[in-house]
């Protein structure tokens, strides 16, 4: 017989079961040419057509929206295992004019259609215009969301698909606790 017990959880705690989510080191840049470097994990798709996506930024990260707004771009960076505690250390409160790129060992490229620069390392990118800021009520983060322009990966696999095994990206549960992307299966879809 199976356990039937029922454990009832914080609201915070409840947050925990929509995870792991995957770690994307999003880049922005001001018209100064200043890039901004953070990873946020509360991203994901919105719209297949258009493509749109989200990246959930809080308010206290003042650089990533404020670039955003800017210059009207983001990148995703998509984070794998073996950069992932530089990318994670971007996340410290660097003085303004640092670029966290640069004091972690991590390196820019030219992306493809946007202004922004990627990351170097990571083994896919999302390159994005800013289309719409939502400021949800009562909310301590913001969204932003993106028409995606471009993408880029450097893994790929049958029917040229991006190959999510190779690229061993992260994916955050909470605080210190990460784990890399599991293993596939393949489920009958009936639409």
């Amino acid at each position: 017989m199976e356990d039937e017990r029922i454990f009832e959880l914080s609201a915070s705690k409840a947050l925990w079961l929509l995870s792991p989510r995957l770690v994307a080191l999003v880049t922005t840049m001001n018209k100064e040419g200043k890039v901004n470097a953070a990873p946020y994990s509360f991203i994901g798709p919105i719209s297949i057509d258009p493509p749109l996506c989200y990246v959930s930024v809080g308010k206290s990260n003042k650089d990533t929206e404020a670039f955003a707004r800017e210059l009207k771009q983001f990148v995703i960076n998509l984070v794998s295992e073996t950069f992932a505690q530089k990318a994670i250390n971007c996340e410290a409160n660097l003085p303004r004019g640092k670029n966290e790129l640069q004091e972690f060992g991590l390196h820019m490229r030219a992306s493809k259609k946007v202004v922004v620069p990627s990351v170097k390392e990571a083994p896919a990118t999302i390159e994005c215009e800013l289309t719409e800021v939502i400021e949800p009520k009562d909310s301590d983060h913001i969204l932003l969301i993106g028409r995606v322009v471009a993408g880029t990966c450097k893994f790929m696999r049958e029917q040229n698909k991006p190959d999510l095994d190779a690229m061993k990206l992260i994916m955050h549960v909470a605080g210190t606790h990460f784990r890399l992307v599991g293993k596939r299966i393949d489920l009958e879809r009936r639409y």
